[in-house]
């Protein structure tokens, strides 16, 4: 069993994108302070199905490198997914499913 460290979200910024054309909507960007680090940019998205998963910034670098954060514990992941989906249900008053 997995041993969530302690994480706090901020700086949440409600997006409520459209739908693109993968069926995915972007709701939300974050930052994340976990284990002594502040994760900027990180998303909260909805699927077509309903489900809303959080996630790690994604970018370039100005040399065209791939910059990545991913969340790699299932638990952990749905510890952030479920923190950042409270989050904006208390900014939206909508309720989100994370299942």
């Amino acid at each position: 069993m997995t041993t969530i460290p302690d994480f706090t979200i901020t700086k949440l910024t409600v997006i409520d994108a459209p739908v693109n054309l993968a069926g995915n909507r972007l709701l939300a960007v974050f930052d994340l302070i976990l284990c002594g680090m502040r994760i900027c940019s990180c998303v909260l998205t909805e699927k077509d199905t309903g489900v809303v998963k959080a996630a790690g910034p994604l970018g370039k670098t100005h040399r065209g490198h791939d910059i990545r954060v991913s969340f790699e514990d299932p638990a952990i992941a749905r510890a952030i997914t479920r923190k950042a989906a409270e989050a904006y249900g208390v900014l939206t008053g909508r309720e989100l499913s994370d299942d």
